[in-house]
């Protein structure tokens, strides 16, 4: 049986002031941040857009944040890209991976 040798890069995240829209790194990855995290926080009108997209995975909470549970990939991930770029989370908008470490 063959594996693909296909090297791990280490990538660092970083929670951006604005929102940033379609750079050029996010267009060249297959989705990595949208698998690399157990859920992402959501405002209640977040909560209600994505609800009425289908989301299957959301969490309530009555004394905090709601979540969208995104562990092991998210639900709108689709070959490795977003199926909901237009509505996605503000969370998901300021998100920016990088190669470098946070302090450099």
């Amino acid at each position: 049986m063959l594996f693909a040798n296909r090297a791990r890069e280490k990538r660092h995240g970083i929670l951006l002031d604005h929102p940033l829209d379609d750079p050029q790194r996010c267009r060249n990855c297959d989705g990595a941040c949208c698998r690399a995290f157990p859920r992402v926080a959501l405002k209640w009108e977040e909560y209600l857009v994505l609800e009425s997209l289908g989301a299957r995975r959301l969490e309530l909470s009555l004394s905090g944040a709601h979540h969208l549970l995104i562990e092991n990939s998210c639900e709108f991930l689709a070959d490795g890209r977003c199926a909901i770029y237009a509505h996605r989370p503000e969370i998901c908008r300021r998100f920016y991976c990088t190669d470098l470490p946070p302090d450099g």
